[in-house]
This record gives structure tokens, sequence and C-alpha cells, in this order.
């Protein structure tokens, strides 16, 4: 195979990998998140 075109593979190969993977870091970012819960009060217990 020409050098060129083999380092040009891998150059694509490495940026479909960065690519990948940010939208990977993204979607796990996104999962994170914090998620605020309401907390109720039974009131027929205390009674």
């Amino acid at each position: 195979m020409d050098t060129h075109l083999m380092i040009g593979i891998a150059v694509m190969m490495g940026l479909i990998g960065i690519a990948a993977s940010r939208d990977l870091l993204r979607m796990r970012r996104a999962q994170l998140q914090p998620v605020t819960l309401s907390a109720r009060r039974d009131d027929a217990r205390l009674h």
C-alpha cells in the first residue's frame, strides 16, 4: 500500500474515533445531571 494512503486512512480513523468519544462523553454528561426530588411527609403516621 502507498504510505500516503495509509497515513490518510489512519488520520480519518482517528478523527472518527475522536468524534465518537466526544459524542459518548456528551451523552454520559447528560445522564449524570442531578435531578431534584420532592420529599413528601406522611402526616397520617404522626397522629
